[in-house]
């Protein structure tokens, strides 16, 4: 049963803990979802993320400073009371993207290799989460989600480059992978260490996604010399509950 004004159940955040993730509801509703597509396109690179075989990739970074949409979806979004349950109660922004997949064509991939965020930007410790909203229906056929149920328990994994695209690492094959399909504006919550992928885009229209990665302000960035998440200049304070006793 969830405590009074809890956004989630107590088995929900129990879900969280021993699978690594966990679906959060509809978090945009139609006008956001309207405004994020439109900035998606905006903001859209006209190159592919990796070589010339990715180009259907299209990845764009950072764009809080840039885009006030994209802001208030990060900072003021229904996503964040629930993830002060599952992550704790001052949380920072440190991390925001868009991940587009377009149509494929002969030869060109947007395939996302099975990894765990930490495998790129390792933060310690480790107990960051990411929120990952598709813009657009998703299922098998225009790249949906997968995930590995449990393996956040194995902990950081090795990582390596990977062979489909050069820019991308991967972590494992994923053979107990979950495919998990969601509406436009449906949030999945995982852990940093929670093993995850996505597929190729195989219909007519491109797939937009918006992805934001949190964590507690005490964290350190070990893939940028240890220094302090909060001196680099794209995280922010989202949430500051705890009084300064001084």
């Amino acid at each position: 049963m969830s405590s009074a004004g809890a956004p989630l159940r107590e088995s929900d955040v129990e879900h969280y803990r021993e699978h690594g993730w966990l679906r959060l509801g509809r978090l945009f509703d139609a006008s956001t979802l309207a405004e994020l597509r439109a900035e998606e396109r905006r903001f859209r690179l006209d190159v592919g993320y990796g070589a010339a075989s990715n180009r259907n990739l299209r990845v764009n970074v950072q764009l809080c400073e840039r885009s006030e949409p994209v802001r208030r979806a990060c900072v003021a979004g229904r996503q964040i009371p629930m993830l002060q349950q599952l992550v704790g109660p001052d949380l920072c922004l440190t991390h925001q993207q868009f991940v587009t997949k377009l149509p494929d064509r002969e030869g060109e991939h947007s395939d996302i290799p099975f990894h765990q965020d930490n495998g790129y930007g390792r933060l310690e410790p480790m107990t960051d989460i990411t929120v990952w909203v598709p813009l657009v229906d998703t299922d098998e056929r225009n790249g949906a989600l997968r995930i590995v149920p449990g393996s956040h328990r194995d902990g950081l994994l090795e990582h390596r480059r990977s062979a489909v695209n050069p820019v991308l690492v991967e972590a494992a094959t994923g053979e107990a992978s979950l495919l998990v399909g969601a509406a436009a504006g449906e949030g999945i919550a995982f852990s940093g260490l929670t093993l995850h992928a996505s597929g190729p885009n195989h219909s007519s229209e491109a797939r937009p996604a918006f992805y934001v990665r949190y964590c507690e302000p005490h964290v350190r960035m070990l893939s940028e010399g240890g220094r302090s998440v909060l001196d680099d200049p794209h995280s922010r304070m989202v949430t500051v509950t705890t009084e300064d006793s001084t």
